[in-house]
């Protein structure tokens, strides 16, 4: 197969073999697109406006995609699809096989690892470092500055399926730490850290350090950070 460029597209960077660029989307200087990427796939609502009854053709869903903005200086690796609406800023790079939903926002300089799922409307901040196969659905916000591990799993549904659905809030400046889970509606202070495997229960004040299930007060990031360091000099 070869590429797919729409011919309403914006394409000023460098495009691999077998991607799709759809509808009215913008591609900046200096990006790097892969492999099996799809960039501009059609949203559920706009593919229901086109009828799912019949065989729908690439061609149709150019037709009727609204197009994705990539910034430039941007690594999009291989498998990586991004939706309609979504908006990545400069110097954005993802792992492979990663899904970005409908509307969602990614920062400058910020990083989706491998396998991650933003899993509807998500705002990611500028400088995040967003490790494998993490999980984050509607609502979700990240602030500047938070590194999020592998297999972090936040949720937005208090009581599965409410359909009343509320997101997370993660401060500038935390991290949150391997395999933990945060529930809906909490939040996570600027600075605060999730230790590994915690369960986020209730909103964690800044500057404090969380572990367990639920999720209690270890430390201080002061102290956190003193310790890093005493690790770091060996």
């Amino acid at each position: 197969m070869m590429n797919f460029i729409s011919s309403k597209a914006t394409v000023r960077g460098c495009i691999e073999s077998k991607a799709v660029i759809l509808g009215p989307t913008v591609i900046g200087e200096r990006t790097i697109i892969g492999g099996n990427v799809i960039i501009g796939y059609p949203s559920k609502r706009t593919l229901n406006a086109i009828g799912l009854i019949k065989p729908v053709t690439i061609r149709e869903y150019d037709m009727v995609s609204k197009g994705s903005r990539v910034g430039e200086g941007c690594i999009i690796r291989p498998g990586t699809v991004i939706y309609e609406m979504a908006i990545l800023g400069d110097r954005v790079q993802t792992g492979h096989n990663v899904l970005i939903r409908e509307g969602s926002t990614v920062g400058d300089g910020s990083l989706i690892g491998s396998s991650t799922k933003l899993d509807g409307t998500v705002r990611i901040g500028r400088n995040v470092n967003i490790q494998s196969n993490a999980y984050l659905p509607h609502l979700t916000v990240i602030e500047d500055n938070v590194f999020i591990a592998p297999n972090v799993c936040f949720t937005n549904d208090p009581y599965p399926q409410s359909g009343r659905l509320v997101g997370v809030r993660v401060c500038r400046n935390a991290i949150i730490c391997a395999n933990a889970t945060i529930l809906p509606g909490v939040e996570i202070g600027e600075g605060a850290v999730v230790g590994a495997g915690s369960v986020v229960t209730e909103d964690v004040p800044d500057g404090s350090v969380v572990v367990g299930n639920p999720a209690r007060f270890h430390m201080t990031r002061e102290e956190f950070d003193k310790k890093r360091r005493r690790w770091i000099e060996g």
